[in-house]
């Protein structure tokens, strides 16, 4: 089984290739920057430089592999890119596996990014390209560790726009785990996996986990979608993405995203990680914090 990763360098592409190089593969990546994917990935992987953007650049990159993993970064215009490497494909008989997004915010008119989503997977669907598609659950890498930690450890407080909602966030390890084990099987062709880690937690209760490990206090600040929004434009957000985020928060803070499925566990094998795992690996240890 051949495979040219897309969006090999972040949150979930490195994890892909690691997954498949520790399986015997040797997955093929098409990146911008060259020299960056090496220092990330190793120099035993088949680098292409270009730009998915480009129908030469991917051309050259899907010849002789039957399997291309779509991910594209988080932008305005990410499902014109994606959709024009679904064309590009058409033709090739070229399996797709398409990281997607939140399933409850897979929608019409869902969140911008979402919406985006929504519109790729139809054209997918339609095009009669082999595909498969994966609806992960936000990440503990940016919800937990990008977003919530920086401000534990600058201040000692975590900003929570849920409320008393849980969320049953995924590690991004885990998305990778599955998407090797897509790429490698067929046995999930032409279908939808959902993505969650294995059980819904809420802002409080991680606060007590973090307080529980570092031996710090965790307050809670309660604060609304809509000062998430005005936040990120005072720092320089833009618009259309504050608004995403803004929406995004309304759904986790419905309850939209608390579900919970076992489709790590059916797909790898093995258990997803969760929250107490992924926080023992990022926190500090108490003496440290004392």
């Amino acid at each position: 089984m051949s495979a040219l990763i897309l969006g090999a360098t972040g949150n979930v592409g490195p994890h892909v290739v690691a997954e498949l190089k520790a399986a015997g593969r040797s997955p093929r990546v098409m990146v911008r920057d060259a020299e960056r994917a090496r220092a990330l990935l190793g120099d035993d992987i088949d680098v292409r430089a270009g730009d998915i953007t480009n129908p030469a650049d991917v051309d050259a990159a899907v010849e002789g592999v039957d399997t291309v993993f779509l991910l594209s970064p988080h932008g305005f215009t990410m499902a014109d890119a994606q959709l024009g490497v679904i064309r590009q494909l058409r033709r090739s008989g070229a399996r797709i596996v398409k990281l997607s997004g939140t399933s409850s915010a897979i929608t019409p008119d869902g969140p911008h990014a979402c919406r985006q989503h929504w519109e790729v997977e139809r054209v997918l669907e339609e095009s009669g390209q082999p595909f498969v598609i994966l609806r992960p659950n936000s990440f503990l890498q940016v919800l937990v560790k990008q977003l919530m930690l920086p401000g534990w450890e600058a201040n000692g407080t975590i900003m929570n726009a849920l409320g008393a909602s849980g969320i049953s966030l995924i590690d991004a390890r885990d998305v990778g785990a599955v998407a090797a084990a897509v790429i490698e099987n067929h046995d999930w062709d032409e279908q939808t996996l959902v993505l969650t880690g294995p059980r819904a937690v809420t802002y409080a209760e991680i606060a007590e986990l973090i307080a529980a490990r570092t031996g710090r206090p965790a307050e809670i600040v309660e604060v609304t979608p809509a000062a998430v929004r005005a936040s990120l434009v005072a720092r320089g957000t833009p618009e259309w993405e504050a608004d995403h985020f803004e929406e995004m928060y309304e759904l986790f803070r419905a309850g939209e995203s608390a579900f919970v499925t076992d489709t790590v566990q059916q797909v790898t094998g093995r258990p997803a990680r969760t929250i107490e795992s992924f926080l023992d690996e990022v926190l500090p240890p108490a003496e440290a914090t004392a």
